[in-house]
């Protein structure tokens, strides 16, 4: 940058300096100047005062003129005039300029070389002279008085005074110096501040843009890389990888159910874990090996330089070693368990954004395979996330097409032998892939949310339908935790009533186990908020999990369904004959509706009507139907339920 683009930058600066360098030096020649004034104009006063007393006391004057001898007596004008201790020598010139007399004061010689005078013409042209003293113990300051004699035509001459200044030259000094100290003062001040304040914020916008750029490529929580960072120093490693033909390892770890681990340990306790998890994971590196915080409870690690697999299996004894050891927040000890994906490069990619990928699918699969495991990638795992991303993909288009068809399997009562209402159950109709079976994407629509809209178009949908059924007829709906945890489900329920028409209680809920796993008491208070709507709540697939009974004690449920997995092996299994009857006889004791599932033969029909089942459903009374087919039951010309027989439908 020139000097001239520097000055039209700080131009503001530069003018600031340009005024303090202005002040200061006035700051030292003007006292000095005004100094002198005052010296000067003292002189011209003691001139006056002088050539006054010198015209009141003209005998004097005259003898000192024309007899020498008593030129002395001039002290006496000294004296009337105030002046005769700072008169330091004085002389007196006749007419002709001829010196006739010279006091015995000290000499003051004057070096025109190094005296500094100045002049000023003094009234009846007198005139003094201001000097400085050369010689040492001689006068520091002193005036020269030249002061004219004109007492008549005949008596003239002149009369050359020394007039001693230092003590005025002293006081004048000190005050005017006095002056410039408070000036440089004020100046320091008025300048040092706005400099001050232009460093401060200065220094405040320096520790600003590296904070920015720190936090541009670090995690504000843990210290570490993040994930910008981290991607940028693994392309780098992976350049040096080619170049010395070496490997790298790619790890993802997340912790696996973060959210239970979070809710433990309460007040900021998650952030201290995440803080100590990713301590301990750098504490198991190597200086050169990488690691940077991805996000939430996810961390990705690259070990560089690596030249086998036992490299990475050696790094991963260290780190399940590191974690395994318990953690300790606010008086608490917490255990956790990880998830870990893996990708090797070159050979599971050649780039970093490849490798990174790769290690997040395998952690992925890690974590669908139930947690606390370690997985390679592999292709097939790939292939599988892409056919997942479609599902999901097609699924969020697929509710605008109105690709969705909402179907229902009779039930029937074993008493009555009538159908007593019907379960709602969705089909998918893809116009490229025709139909696709729920298990295929039930579980997409899960974790991706879908399952929110597609849930509550499911229960608009049944509702409308069993609007236009008989008033004998019931319709089951099968809620997804996601619509507990993600809605208001209480408030969707009764909007829907509300613009179907519906009566609440020919509405059942069907939920499963696994929604009361988690958040326990927040699920029950949304459970009691249904019931008061009116509607019925039925527990589904009963018997799988494994706190059942307890979930039961705590929630009155309206209804309780028989696993298909027990219905279907009781006949020749005395075990799962057992189970079946005690679940009959549990719901008589609780007065809780019984319904088996999956009923496919007379046998079984059979043997539920002996052990007490009111309710029964299953391909032997009726596969998924459209709701046109499914609004009447069948009956035989005797008013019996005729019980459906033959091969089980595909779309069931």
């Amino acid at each position: 940058m020139s000097g001239l683009e520097t000055i039209t930058k700080y131009w503001h600066w530069a003018g600031l300096a340009a005024l303090a360098a202005l002040i200061a030096a006035m700051a030292f020649v003007v006292p000095d100047r005004v100094s002198r004034l005052e010296l000067e104009r003292e002189a011209l006063m003691a001139e006056e005062r002088i050539q006054a007393q010198l015209l009141e006391e003209p005998n004097i004057v005259i003898d000192a003129l024309t007899r020498p001898g008593f030129a002395p007596q001039l002290n006496q004008i000294f004296q009337q005039s105030g002046y005769a201790h700072r008169v330091l020598r004085y002389e007196l010139y006749d007419a002709k300029g001829r010196l006739s007399f010279t006091s015995g004061h000290a000499s003051l010689p004057l070096d025109d070389q190094l005296v500094d005078v100045t002049s000023s013409p003094a009234q009846d042209g007198a005139v003094i002279g201001l000097y400085t003293g050369v010689d040492e113990g001689a006068a520091e300051h002193f005036a020269v008085l030249r002061i004219p004699i004109d007492l008549n035509q005949h008596v003239r001459g002149t009369l050359i005074a020394y007039l001693d200044q230092s003590d005025q030259a002293k006081v004048f000094s000190g005050y005017f110096s006095l002056i410039a100290v408070i000036t440089l003062l004020l100046l320091c001040v008025g300048v040092a501040t706005p400099i001050a304040f232009a460093w401060m914020r200065g220094q405040e916008r320096r520790a600003a843009q590296e904070q920015v750029r720190y936090l541009e490529s670090h995690d504000a929580l843990t210290g570490l890389a993040n994930r910008r960072a981290f991607a940028e120093s693994l392309g780098e490693a992976m350049t040096r990888m080619e170049r010395d033909n070496t490997h790298i390892a790619v790890i993802c770890l997340d912790i696996d159910k973060f959210k239970e681990v979070n809710d433990a340990s309460e007040h900021g306790g998650g952030d201290q874990v995440l803080r100590e998890i990713g301590t301990r994971i750098r504490g198991t590196l190597r200086d050169r090996d990488i690691i940077a915080r991805l996000g939430a409870d996810e961390f990705a690690i690259a070990l560089v330089d690596i030249t086998n697999l036992g490299d990475v299996m050696a790094f991963m004894n260290r780190l399940v070693a590191a974690l395994r050891l318990p953690f300790h927040v606010n008086g608490k000890e917490i255990l956790i368990t990880t998830s870990v994906g893996i990708a090797l490069a070159p050979a599971d990619g050649d780039t970093a954004a490849t490798v990174l990928r790769h290690a997040t699918i395998a952690l992925s699969r890690a974590k669908g395979d139930g947690g606390q495991r370690m997985c390679f990638f592999e292709e097939s795992m790939d292939k599988a996330l892409q056919r997942r991303r479609t599902v999901e993909h097609e699924l969020r288009l697929a509710l605008g097409r109105e690709e969705f068809e909402v179907v229902y399997q009779p039930q029937y009562d074993l008493t009555s032998e009538s159908q007593s209402g019907s379960e709602a159950l969705i089909r998918w109709h893809h116009p490229v892939h025709g139909k696709i079976a729920p298990g295929h994407f039930i579980s997409v629509a899960e974790e991706t949310g879908l399952i929110v809209p597609i849930g509550e178009w499911v229960l608009r949908r049944a509702c409308m339908d069993a609007a236009t059924w008989p008033e004998t007829l019931s319709v089951a709906v099968n809620l997804s935790p996601a619509q507990f945890r993600d809605s208001d489900i209480a408030e969707t329920v009764a909007e829907v009533l509300k613009e179907t028409g519906l009566p609440a209680n020919r509405l059942e809920l069907e939920i499963t186990e696994s929604l009361l796993i988690n958040d326990t008491e927040e699920v029950l208070t949304k459970l009691n908020r249904l019931r008061d709507l009116g509607v019925a709540i039925a527990m589904d697939d009963f018997g799988t999990g494994y706190s059942s009974l307890s979930y039961l004690a705590r929630f009155p449920f309206s209804k309780i369904k028989i696993d298909r997995q027990f219905i279907r092996n009781m006949t020749r299994d005395p075990a799962m004959r057992a189970i079946v009857k005690t679940i009959i006889a549990l719901g008589k004791s609780l007065d809780v509706t019984i319904t088996a599932e999956g009923v496919e033969t007379p046998e079984q029909a059979e043997m539920l009507r002996k052990f007490g089942c009111r309710q029964v459903q299953g391909f032997l009374y009726g596969y998924p139907e459209a709701a046109q087919t499914n609004a009447q039951p069948k009956e035989t010309a005797d008013g019996k339920v005729t019980p459906i027989r033959g091969r089980r439908s595909s779309a069931a």
